[in-house]
């Protein structure tokens, strides 16, 4: 998940709450673009964007979480949505791999898990896991999540007929 590099936003706010992961939108993009783009007033998109709507007088509709996301190649609410419903968003992979770029895969797999174990060693150091520190575990498990899937969609894809075809 993209988290932005200019907020102070808690991070588990904007993994968890759609609405607070469209908020930061505005934090790693121009919205005044965005507004273009979608033929909307920038004014008017950036109180939908804002959660903290005191009137209420502006919501973020279904179709513009939807363009917003295709125009900025941002998952962010997609990806808070799903965690708000217990599941998770993972890119599905593509198969087709050399026998080099497998292996990279494969040591990619191997690697990620390292990372997520290094994460949860890092959490756990002192006693206490924050916020923050889940979010670093959250993502390291879904890239590991990711990776696997990757791998195991590659190995279907070599799956072959082998002694169906004899004849009786």
């Amino acid at each position: 998940m993209q988290l932005s590099k200019k907020n102070l936003r808690q991070p588990s706010k904007v993994t968890q709450c759609p609405m607070a992961a469209a908020a930061s939108l505005t934090d790693d993009h121009n919205i005044t673009e965005i507004a273009r783009l979608m033929g909307k007033n920038k004014k008017t998109l950036a109180a939908k964007l804002n959660n903290d709507d005191a009137f209420d007088q502006h919501n973020l509709h279904l179709l513009e979480a939807i363009a917003i996301t295709e125009l900025t190649n941002d998952e962010r609410i997609l990806k808070a949505w799903a965690t708000t419903r217990g599941k998770a968003l993972v890119s599905l992979p593509a198969t087709g791999l050399t026998d080099d770029e497998f292996s990279d895969v494969l040591l990619t797999v191997q690697s990620t898990q390292g990372e997520l174990a290094s994460a949860i060693k890092k959490a756990r150091a002192d006693g206490v896991i924050t916020e923050a520190d889940y979010a670093a575990i959250n993502r390291n498990t879904l890239n590991a999540i990711e990776k696997l899937l990757q791998l195991d969609a590659e190995l279907k894809a070599q799956v072959r007929s082998w002694g169906d075809d004899l004849p009786d």
